[in-house]
């Protein structure tokens, strides 16, 4: 294939069934935006979990643009797949999920017509991504508490009530949080505690709420945001913490909270992690990396300043 056959050539990956199904309405509109940019267009709807992964590692290579049409787990997948090729072509995302955690952070249009305008006609910008073992994700890994809320909650109640359904489903939770003994090592030292909460973050939105650590991140830094939470002792101490996660001033006592580009996690017992809000399997030791400028995004300029 030339390059002049192969540059307006554009792969549109649409999970149907993210969300309230709104790739569904609205799926001529988007493709009808792309044609007239000037794309030759191929639609793919995914199939099962793990297809968009598939089809990017397949065929990736063969447009000079994929579009994404989903929510944080389906863009997980074709990120996953970006990263295992060669030369991976850019990526627009079209965010139809529930929370759109990561549209939030650069920016993407909740209006799908508005969304693919952009992946059609935005400018590059080069984001990190993170490595977890062999798997990767796009803003995050976390373990502990509520970590498995996000698929868990049945999708009936995610369509209704957006992202109130993870806190419905996380309260349910308060009587029986644990917490875990880990070894967490990095450059700058290492901690070993108990914590019934851990995260890995390069995203300036976290369960749907915008803001979360905005002060201090920057998306293609070489760097993630790593925060742990001690195990309150107390009802005032777990209130204490609540307190520090509303005001991201973090006393060390109770919330460890650092930068790093590369970190291990080290646990006596299989430790269960999501993925971008998706089930990231249980491992007794991980390594996490940062991934610096590893995919490019198309978006709109003022999301690149």
């Amino acid at each position: 294939m030339t390059d002049i056959q192969h540059e307006r050539r554009l792969l549109l990956l649409v999970n149907p069934m993210a969300g309230k199904k709104l790739a569904q309405s609205k799926l001529y509109e988007i493709i009808d935006r792309f044609v007239k940019a000037g794309y030759e267009v191929t639609v793919h709807p995914t199939q099962s979990r793990g297809d968009a992964t598939s089809q990017v590692l397949r065929k990736g290579g063969q447009f000079c643009r994929i579009v994404c049409c989903g929510g944080d787990g389906t863009l997980n997948e074709v990120i996953t797949g970006l990263a295992g090729l060669k030369d991976p072509p850019e990526l627009g995302y079209i965010p139809t999920g529930t929370t759109n955690d990561f549209a939030h952070s650069l920016g993407f249009s909740k209006e799908p017509a508005a969304a693919a305008d952009t992946a059609a006609a935005g400018i590059p910008f080069r984001c990190d991504i993170g490595r977890f073992g062999e798997r990767c994700f796009t803003y995050i890994a976390a373990f502990g508490a509520f970590t498995d809320v996000a698929y868990t909650t049945a999708q009936q109640a995610k369509n209704l009530f957006g992202g109130l359904a993870y806190l419905f489903e996380g309260v349910k939770r308060l009587g029986s949080l644990r917490s875990f003994t880990v070894e967490v090592s990095c450059k700058k030292g290492l901690i070993r505690d108990e914590f019934i909460f851990g995260a890995v973050v390069n995203s300036l939105s976290v369960a749907g709420h915008k803001g979360f650590f905005s002060d201090d991140v920057s998306l293609n830094d070489g760097e993630f945001e790593v925060l742990l939470v001690r195990r309150p002792q107390t009802i005032a101490e777990l209130n204490a913490i609540i307190g520090d996660l509303v005001s991201q001033r973090f006393d060390q006592q109770r919330i460890r909270f650092f930068k790093t580009d590369d970190v291990r996690f080290s646990c006596s017992e299989p430790l269960s992690w999501t993925l971008d809000g998706e089930d990231g399997g249980s491992v007794e030791e991980v390594e996490i990396s940062c991934l610096q400028n590893a995919v490019t995004f198309i978006v709109a300029p003022q999301a690149a300043e």
